[in-house]
């Protein structure tokens, strides 16, 4: 086996994902637990499960302080809540710097969506929505759904937002009522 295919910290053969273990990776992310809280105890534990269970940066999110993003503005609004646009300063966590000894980060100022939840929807259905489709997305490369980053803030309403990848070409539904005609459906 190459050195390449070893964690350097543990000595154990890498995960699924090139330079992700999954041990050592966990470790990093429960000694981290203490310096962050996003204010309820249901979405740290969300967060934090799904830090400890990563098998690659595509299956991570992160609790994202709301000052991390510039630009913010409002493009669309829906039933329950509203979508803005956003960059992410710091992008998205990639992989542990050993000689660091922090997280290294890709994509800084990626375009990003905030979709923001009233304050009226029951946070049950926002924190089921949030696991929904937080298990959708495979990073397969199989376009299954929006990358999910994290989670924020609105610091003056206090509504929680995800964070997730920016679809340039607008919502599904405005994209298929545009492109239905000319998407090649694959027939089984």
């Amino acid at each position: 086996m190459s050195p390449d295919e070893i964690c350097p910290e543990c000595n154990q053969e890498w995960g699924e994902d090139y330079k992700w273990c999954k041990p050592c990776n966990s470790k990093h992310f429960q000694n981290y637990f203490n310096n962050w809280t996003s204010g309820n105890d249901k979405i740290d534990k969300f967060i934090q499960d799904a830090q400890l269970n990563a098998n690659g940066d595509w299956k991570l999110i992160e609790w994202i302080p709301f000052d991390r993003f510039k630009d913010v503005k409002q493009i669309g609004k829906g039933g329950f809540g509203t979508i803005h646009y956003a960059r992410w300063i710091d992008g998205f966590i990639r992989e542990w710097d050993i000689e660091n000894q922090q997280w290294e980060r890709y994509n800084k100022g990626i375009e990003v969506a905030l979709k923001k939840f009233d304050n009226l929807v029951n946070f049950n259905n926002v924190l089921n929505e949030m696991e929904i489709h937080f298990k959708s997305y495979t990073g397969s490369g199989v376009a299954t759904s929006i990358r999910f980053y994290g989670i924020t803030q609105d610091p003056e309403t206090h509504s929680y937002m995800m964070v997730l990848e920016y679809a340039k070409d607008g919502n599904l539904r405005e994209y298929l009522k545009i492109n239905f005609n000319i998407i090649n459906w694959k027939k089984n």
